[in-house]
């Protein structure tokens, strides 16, 4: 079930990691249509709100995972590294968009944010599609590994 489970949650990260790339790289395309731009973002950022907080969690328990196998004081290991770093850079993401949706959705008129939210905006639309396919790649494999298993 829980398999099941990953693997759904795992395309529909990847979907997000898609549309969020996608929209972002061609945008300027048509951008001489703002308002279109705003809503396909609009529509979109629901979608990135539901799969950060999936990714996030997740992550979280990977991180969990990776540390109680380590153990305590037993170094630094390459998967506990890379289940923290990945988890970090998750809420790191998690954090900036949320701080400006919340702007974003209070700003009037609707979309009117400062160029230094503007950029913050390019950094989470950069990195977001990353996190979420690193995670969807995670998710799919584990499911995969946990089904060869049992």
């Amino acid at each position: 079930m829980m398999d099941a489970l990953k693997r759904v949650f795992a395309v529909i990260l990847g979907l997000c990691a898609l549309a969020v790339a996608g929209h972002y790289i061609l945008s300027p395309l048509y951008a001489d249509s703002g308002s279109t731009v705003l809503s396909i973002w609009y529509y979109l950022d629901i979608l990135m709100a539901v799969s950060l907080i999936i990714a996030l969690w997740f992550q979280w328990q990977s991180q969990r995972a990776a540390n109680a196998a380590g153990g305590a004081g037993k170094g630094l290991s390459r998967e506990k590294l890379a289940a923290n770093a990945l988890f970090y850079v998750t809420l790191l993401v998690t954090l900036w968009f949320f701080r400006n949706w919340f702007d974003l959705l209070t700003s009037n008129p609707l979309g009117n944010q400062s160029i230094a939210t503007q950029m913050v905006w390019d950094l989470i639309d950069g990195l977001l599609p990353i996190v979420l396919g690193i995670t969807t790649i995670r998710l799919w494999r584990d499911s995969n590994a946990a089904g060869r298993r049992g």
